[in-house]
């Protein structure tokens, strides 16, 4: 018979080689199981938009929506005298970036485009397999040429596992894509600014992105504080907190809304590279170890964007757009102004010159993050730590450039030129009193982040509201006689100003 001690130990030989069998049994399932394909929580989106070309920005991630359940952080108002009280809040012990509520943590794999000039993408286009990984923040800029001009688009993109043949697609998007530079057609755009997330006024992203959803339009205009580094919570003390704030801006679904159906242009201002009123070596204070070298290249790696963050985009005869960067290339702002204080640098100066000069289109509008004619007068000289000041064109602190280049538009009559900025937080239609040039502003995407009572200066404003919304342009009537159309619309699309001009010359 066998002993009791010997049966004890023939069962747990048993027991522990079946435990053993069991577990290697797992692992070869595991093995063999196809790894999970990644999604795209954020959606791609399409800028840089010509006749012939345009960028398509993809990223991937671990899930398909964004953590809608996460941990959130308090809310606070846009005023920088809550900043020594918010510099201590920091994300939870024990917590990391993909326990936040907005969170879309990436995940590495394999991304190609399919494109093509039907919803259905039959007999689509495809590209290559590119890979997306932790050093680009799992992102993809797929760069298309050749396209036809003036053709409505439609891209999905498809992901597969780092190995393994399992892939996804995701969903259809569209653009369009600019008229050739001698075809003339009606041109509509949208313009929005100042989107602090704190301050949103819809659980799922903005009254002002279901308003411009609402609209048909063939681009949008993001203008500058696209994010807040340094002032939404967390601050931006590192790399990932950065990425961050631009996964939880753009994975909301009324964001996502509209640039489902169109593309866009993205420029930077100080909040989306630094910190308030910067320039590039300006010390950090609320976004301490990170300087503007770390956080400035965050932006170009997270919209679509070509070599240079100042370019032109030409939409056919009746209309020609000038992007210029106001941060990168600027003198201090503390300097003393005059000839040698510069917001834009010499040699973007000179481009934008030449480049206004060479222009033939009806219309020339000129984008900047910052007013030029303003005026803002209580933002201007001297600049003071950490509130800021004597940052832009209109306030005085580079009067100097503002006057050289206004002179400049006056003395080599170029006609039908108007600028378009973002920055402050009202809206605005004013007019230099010197030189007659025109200006628009597009005002903060909500009115809980507008400025209640603006500077108003009769000489210089037709119009001045301290609440939020975005603005349209519109080029409107016929090649024999074009009109070019501004609208400055509230958070619900509602129109309260209107005025359009005709092309002289």
């Amino acid at each position: 018979m066998m002993s009791a001690m010997a049966y004890g130990q023939s069962r747990r030989d048993l027991l522990a080689a079946s435990a053993s069998l069991l577990t290697t049994l797992a692992r070869t399932i595991r093995a063999e199981q196809p790894e999970e394909p990644a999604f795209n929580a954020g959606g791609e989106r399409v800028g840089e938009v010509q006749a012939e070309s345009a960028i398509v920005h993809a990223r991937l991630t671990l899930n398909p929506t964004r953590n809608n359940r996460g941990w959130s952080f308090p809310v606070h108002p846009h005023n920088l005298n809550t900043v020594k009280e918010l510099s201590n809040i920091r994300i939870p012990a024990g917590m990391n970036i993909a326990g936040l509520e907005g969170a879309c943590p990436g995940k590495a794999g394999k991304v190609r485009l399919h494109y093509a000039t039907n919803p259905q993408l039959d007999r689509a286009k495809v590209t290559e397999w590119f890979d997306a990984a932790a050093a680009t923040d799992f992102v993809h800029q797929f760069k298309l040429t050749g396209l036809s001009p003036d053709t409505r688009y439609h891209v999905a993109i498809e992901t597969k596992a780092p190995k393994g043949d399992r892939t996804r697609r995701g969903q259809v998007s569209a653009f369009r894509t600019a008229p050739a530079p001698d075809q003339w057609r009606p041109v509509k755009f949208h313009a929005v600014s100042c989107q602090d997330y704190a301050c949103r006024d819809l659980l799922d992203g903005y009254k002002t992105y279901r308003s411009m959803a609402a609209g048909d339009v063939d681009f949008v205009c993001s203008i500058g504080d696209n994010v807040y580094y340094d002032l939404d919570l967390p601050f931006a003390i590192n790399k990932d907190i950065a990425r961050f704030h631009w996964h939880r801006m753009y994975s909301q679904p009324k964001v996502m809304d509209v640039f489902l159906k169109t593309s866009g242009y993205w420029l930077k201002d100080d909040h989306d590279s630094h910190e308030d009123d910067n320039w590039v070596s300006r010390p950090s204070q609320r976004v301490k170890p990170m300087t503007y070298t770390d956080l400035a290249p965050v932006f170009v790696e997270q919209v679509p964007m070509g070599p240079s963050t100042y370019r032109r985009a030409r939409w056919g005869k009746a209309l020609e757009l000038f992007f210029v960067e106001n941060r990168d290339f600027r003198s201090p702002n503390p300097e003393p102004d005059g000839p040698n204080h510069t917001l834009w640098g010499q040699k973007q100066k000179q481009w934008l010159m030449k480049a206004l000069l060479e222009s033939d289109a009806d219309f020339r509008v000129l984008i900047s993050p910052n007013c030029i004619v303003g005026p803002d007068p209580t933002h201007g000289p001297p600049f003071k730590y950490p509130g800021g000041g004597a940052d832009s064109h209109g306030d005085g602190g580079y009067a100097f450039e503002a006057r050289e280049f206004k002179e400049f538009i006056r003395g080599n009559r170029i006609r039908n030129f108007i600028t378009i900025n973002g920055d402050r937080h009202w809206q605005y239609h004013s007019v230099d009193i010197e030189t007659g040039m025109r200006e628009f502003c597009t005002g903060a995407v909500t009115d809980r982040h507008s400025v209640p009572d603006p500077y108003k200066d009769d000489k210089y404003h037709r119009f001045l509201r301290p609440l939020g919304g975005y603005l349209s342009v519109a080029v409107e009537g016929n090649q024999q006689s074009p009109r070019l159309a501004f609208r400055l619309h509230t958070v619900t699309g509602e129109v309260k100003y209107e005025t359009s001009f005709g092309r002289e010359g």
